[in-house]
């Protein structure tokens, strides 16, 4: 069985549900800036038993938005790493 959930663009404004997996869909559209992009990866994972978790962004073309997202998102990952506790 899988356990899906769908829904716009509120997924960036503080829902959680522990231990997801994110796909977007339609990434290189208009809708989504950097930061849309950024906060929607977030949402995934977010539990002690599966901290990470995969994101997923389908897209017609590799916008400028979807290319910067990426960037941040390894950017800030790589940072974090050297603040583990």
């Amino acid at each position: 069985m899988i356990d899906g959930l769908v829904t716009t663009t509120i997924l960036e404004r503080g829902v959680t549900f522990l231990g997801i997996d994110v796909l977007i869909l339609g990434g290189d559209e208009p809708v989504f800036s950097t930061a849309t992009l950024i906060q929607i990866a977030g949402r995934c994972g977010r539990s002690a038993d599966r901290p990470n978790g995969l994101v997923r962004v389908y897209v017609q073309e590799k916008t400028k938005q979807v290319v910067d997202a990426i960037a941040e998102i390894h950017y800030l990952n790589n940072l974090g790493k050297h603040y583990e506790m």
